[in-house]
């Protein structure tokens, strides 16, 4: 019985994977495809996979703060953490996006939202724009991606490989993003603007612990 104690304290540690000497972080997207896949690309391409976990939630923004504070329970039962908590949800049309915002905060989390959606987020690596996005006969988001696409034309929802096709922009898109949040909470009109590029930068600095 205690050769097999011991072997199974074994192969536990030989199953987690390896973990870097800097913060470990969650992400957890509202998108399960296209939001998702882009912080995986952008983990992979800063060499941050072994400590960064991404979850595509593909639920509400309230549903998905439930969903990461589910994703901690097994990381305290083998006493792991996850140093930084990532939200990342849209304002869109979401009924539940200040509550979601709220019990986010509570919990410690950090927020990365998109007024009206993550494509706005696309869309200023090609432009600053403070446009805003209502409802027409589409949603704003909707309207959105239809704007982004007269800039990236093969763009698609749940697409693969957006970050590595922006990869040249991106710190346009982040000095972009920068100054429309900045705009956003000076005039108290968050539409359009956007936090991911917080988040963005965040992930480019945890190596060196900025």
């Amino acid at each position: 019985m205690t050769v097999r104690r011991s072997r199974l304290r074994k192969d536990l540690r030989r199953s987690r994977p390896r973990r870097e000497p800097y913060d470990r972080v969650l992400v957890v997207c509202e998108g399960s495809r296209t939001e998702k896949q882009y912080f995986l690309d952008l983990a992979h391409k800063f060499g941050l996979s072994a400590n960064v976990k991404v979850s595509g939630a593909g639920r509400d923004p309230l549903a998905l703060v439930h969903q990461a504070i589910k994703h901690q329970q097994p990381e305290r039962a083998q006493r792991e953490k996850f140093d930084q908590v990532y939200c990342v949800f849209d304002r869109d049309q979401h009924h539940h996006f200040d509550s979601a915002s709220e019990q986010a905060r509570s919990r410690g989390f950090k927020l990365a939202r998109s007024w009206p959606c993550f494509e706005f987020w696309l869309l200023l690596h090609f432009s600053y724009s403070r446009k805003p996005y209502e409802m027409t006969s589409k949603s704003p988001a909707e309207n959105c991606i239809e704007d982004l696409r007269q800039s990236f034309p093969n763009y698609e929802k749940s697409a693969s490989g957006v970050f590595s096709q922006l990869f040249n922009r991106l710190e346009d898109a982040k000095l972009n993003a920068a100054n429309a949040l900045h705009d956003a909470r000076t005039t108290g009109e968050m539409n359009p603007s956007t936090e991911v590029h917080l988040l963005v930068g965040s992930l480019q600095k945890l190596r060196s612990g900025g």
